[in-house]
């Protein structure tokens, strides 16, 4: 006796929606990961445009390339951040006499912070002319933050002329304050240009 077998492949059409879990049994979005995700390969990503009112409170995924191995991912959020990638912060000094601060140690740690300056300006008695080569001057003016006792500092000085002992004046500035964790800062670089006007740095900075 033949016995005869026949298997009957029954194909129907339609759409099958899953959500996909990792570490989880219960997936509650298309691809739904709980825990660490490691991607040692490119990501495929799209560009956002425009960020309407309804999508200010997305997060940032990125991607750690010092891990060990290389490639976690993890979430840049702002709600847990002690300050933002990039920070300004507007300082305003008063009743400052004789027009220089020297030495003002602003407190932030130069071990995680970049501290830049932008928008100097002062308001007050004006420092008066003095005879000065063929013209007068008002002296110049130095505005930078230096590294000090580990912290950042600033100065404002004039370099030449001071205002008369009675006068006083006032001091704006802001400050642009940047996270080490997501910047760095290249070494300094020193030429000497043997006291010309003109010549050529003696390196560049390597980017890697």
């Amino acid at each position: 006796m033949k016995l005869l077998y026949t298997l009957i492949i029954v194909f129907s059409s339609g759409s099958i929606f899953a959500q996909v879990g990792i570490g989880t049994t219960t997936p509650l979005a298309d691809l739904h990961v709980v825990g660490d995700a490691l991607v040692q390969g490119g990501l495929v990503t799209t560009n956002l445009t425009t960020v309407s009112s309804s999508e200010e409170n997305f997060k940032l995924v990125t991607r750690i390339t010092n891990s060990t191995p290389a490639g976690k991912i993890t979430i840049l959020d702002p709600d847990y951040m002690d300050v933002a990638p990039i920070n300004t912060v507007n300082y305003h000094f008063v009743n400052v006499h004789l027009d220089n601060l020297s030495d003002v140690n602003l407190m932030y740690d130069e071990d995680k912070y970049v501290v830049g300056v932008a928008n100097f300006r002062h308001v007050g008695d004006a420092i008066k002319k003095v005879p000065g080569g063929d013209n007068y001057s008002i002296g110049h003016f130095v505005v930078r933050t230096f590294k000090s006792g580990g912290t950042w500092h600033l100065e404002i000085s004039n370099k030449e002329l001071d205002l008369n002992i009675l006068d006083s004046l006032e001091y704006h500035i802001t400050l642009i304050i940047y996270n080490k964790l997501y910047f760095r800062e290249f070494p300094s670089i020193t030429t000497n240009l043997g006291g010309s006007n003109t010549g050529t740095a003696s390196s560049v900075p390597i980017f890697e």
